[in-house]
């Protein structure tokens, strides 16, 4: 009985040696589904101790981190949030483009990330939606940077949209004020 009970202690303290000898580091995580796209907010992101790998040496460490930065992928909910998985700047999605955006006077800047409806007040042609508020000449722009002034002194707004959308927003723009509405889908 004295062996018994001197073999399980011993396995015991085997254990335990064994547990903390393990490394572990602090990994950022996805609290939540996050899409591509998304400006990743404080309660977006928790952090999680977790056992140390090579495969984690991009592991973001702490929420910080990641907070204010724009997830370039889909990030399901428990992923580890590495260096790649977040950048700047949103990623250009495939069959997409970049133009810059001439709106009215007064309007407001939108968050780097996003999504917003422009729209023109000058009557709907071609693929255009007309719609109540004005003329829908992209239904998904995504604001890739804040506002700048241009070599003709104008203010521009880069931002991402298909490039049907594109050229619609560059044709109405040359023929009147185009508007940002954010929201959209």
């Amino acid at each position: 009985m004295l062996l018994a009970l001197s073999v399980g202690v011993a396995l015991f303290c085997a254990l335990q040696c064994v547990a903390l000898a393990t490394a572990t580091r602090h990994a950022v995580v996805a609290a939540r589904d996050l899409d591509a796209g998304l400006v990743i907010a404080t309660g977006d992101v928790e952090m999680v101790e977790i056992p140390d790998h090579d495969a984690l040496r991009h592991a973001l460490g702490r929420p910080d981190d990641a907070v204010g930065l724009v997830t370039q992928t889909r990030i399901e909910k428990g992923d580890v949030l590495l260096i790649t998985d977040v950048g700047e700047l949103p990623q250009v999605p495939e069959h997409h483009t970049v133009i810059d955006v001439r709106l009215g006077l007064g309007q407001h800047s939108f968050p780097i990330g996003t999504v917003v409806e422009l729209r023109s007040a000058q009557a709907c042609a071609d693929d255009a939606r007309a719609s109540p508020e004005g003329c829908v000449v992209s239904s998904h722009a995504v604001v890739m940077a804040q506002p700048r002034l241009d070599d003709t002194g104008s203010t521009v707004t880069q931002m991402a949209m298909s490039a049907v959308e594109a050229l619609q927003v560059l044709g109405a723009q040359e023929h009147g004020t185009l508007i940002a509405a954010r929201g959209a889908s």
